[in-house]
């Protein structure tokens, strides 16, 4: 994906109006523009690997659903086109696509094959089935990767992502083992917990005992399209650490991914790695204009799992070690992002971004981009 205009970071940058993160006016605008446009991460290929498994999410204010049809993944509203029912409750499960409500059923087009009392009651012929089609939605994938986009016109999902699309193919190959999923709700807007990740200028006062602890300082970043990278060196202990738990585990960890290595996938994926070995995976949904949830699954590149060197309870202690520690740095993060919520709420002045919070200057400018302000 290309910008509309090259991103050059500069010192003290105003950031979006403040009315952007609590307005129900712009949130809505933002659901539509945004989200429904944009290429949103839905899950993992692991969990659409049989027929009939399917993801359930909400983007842009819609329900949608995709769904595995012998193989082929198939993206649909998930609204019943025969009174409004949703058709998967779930977030994740197996089943046909059949509305729970009166049992009508849909193939892999969306069509209604399966109308309990058809000929009786609505003697819909093939074309009058067809006309009762579930809305369509695009499905990507990239590696492991799966991700949907609402809107019918868009770029293709390798065009959006960019050269940060043989970074997913990379880490799909390397960390295929999860081992810890959870989800919190923040009381912010969203893009508060996208910004909470965009720099490092808050470590030594917010995480002095996690992420400070963990990292070097430097950040190094990057940028293609509507997403952006950060790097920063681990620390030498940290990094003995890690190499040592790999050698005695028989971790495979990435030969690339060396360092505290973080994307930022437009709008709200956020991915990090940490020494090669750990995977952290991160959304901020938004939930309203004041409320969002922080989805959260770690993975680590310990492909061989229990049966693998060193045993289950090694892996254990290594996975709980992992998880604690991500935990902790997003409550940090959390508290600190509740505050600024709080505040932005009692100003009309925006705030400046610096030279060292130039990935939040970037995501600032292609918010507005399509946003068109």
């Amino acid at each position: 994906m290309e910008s509309a205009l090259p991103f050059v970071a500069a010192k003290a940058v105003p950031g979006i109006d403040p009315a952007a993160y609590h307005d129900p006016e712009i949130f809505r605008a933002e659901e539509e523009r945004v989200f429904r446009h944009a290429w949103i991460f839905a899950g993992f290929t692991d969990e659409l690997a049989r027929p009939n498994d399917y993801l359930t999410r909400r983007v842009g204010g819609l329900d949608v659903l995709v769904q595995n049809f012998d193989g082929e993944l198939r993206g649909f509203r998930n609204v019943c086109t025969h009174r409004f029912a949703m058709i998967h409750r779930a977030p994740r499960g197996n089943g046909m696509l059949r509305c729970g409500y009166h049992g009508w059923t849909f193939d892999r087009d969306g069509v209604p094959y399966g109308i309990p009392g058809n000929e009786a009651n609505f003697g819909l012929d093939r074309e009058g089935r067809c006309g009762r089609a579930l809305t369509p939605v695009a499905v990507g994938v990239c590696g492991r990767f799966v991700f949907l986009r609402v809107a019918a016109e868009g770029p293709d999902l390798g065009d959006w992502l960019g050269v940060y699309a043989d970074v997913l193919r990379h880490a799909s190959e390397i960390f295929v083992r999860p081992f810890d999923e959870r989800s919190m709700e923040w009381a912010a807007n969203w893009k508060m917990g996208v910004e909470s990740v965009l720099e490092v200028y808050h470590a030594d006062l917010t995480h002095p005992t996690t992420f400070r602890k963990l990292v070097k300082g430097d950040w190094r970043c990057d940028y293609d399209g509507a997403h952006s990278r950060g790097v920063t060196g681990v620390s030498d202990k940290s990094a003995r650490w890690w190499d040592g738990v790999s050698e005695r585990l028989g971790f495979r960890p990435s030969p690339i991914l060396r360092d505290y290595d973080h994307l930022h996938i437009f709008p709200n994926l956020e991915i990090g790695f940490t020494r090669g070995a750990v995977m952290s995976v991160q959304t901020y949904d938004p939930l309203g204009p004041d409320r969002c949830a922080l989805n959260l699954r770690l993975f680590l590149a310990d492909p061989d799992g229990d049966s693998g060197k060193g045993g289950p309870a090694a892996r254990r202690l290594i996975e709980e070690g992992a998880r604690d520690l991500n935990v902790a740095l997003l409550r940090e993060d959390q508290e600190a992002s509740e505050l600024a919520f709080r505040g932005c709420r009692q100003t009309g002045r925006p705030a400046l971004l610096g030279q060292n919070e130039e990935r939040i200057q970037q995501f600032h400018a292609v918010w507005r981009g399509m946003m068109e302000v």
